[in-house]
């Protein structure tokens, strides 16, 4: 038994063996914004950062795609709360 949670986005094709998950009790299910519903989430988000209410600059912390052992540390030590690396 278990659960595979999809966060994210990654490859739009995806294969399982489907025997594996019925047989064994199996779970996957994907996850977008903590379950919340995109359609009221994301505008409560931007109503609440226009507000003041949401400081999403201070909560995001971005690396180049080369200092990626840099912004693991920094999440690590508490430095960051959410590292993003930029790509390209």
């Amino acid at each position: 038994m278990g659960q595979l949670v999809v966060v994210g986005l990654g490859a739009s094709d995806l294969t399982i063996d489907v025997q594996d998950l019925m047989l064994r009790g199996k779970t996957l299910r994907g996850c977008i914004e903590g379950d919340a519903v995109p359609a009221t989430f994301v505008p409560d988000l931007v109503a609440r950062y226009s507000a003041g209410e949401f400081p999403i600059d201070r909560l995001v912390t971005t690396y180049p795609a080369e200092k990626i052992n840099e912004a693991i540390d920094d999440q690590h030590a508490g430095a960051v709360i959410k590292p993003v690396l930029l790509w390209g």
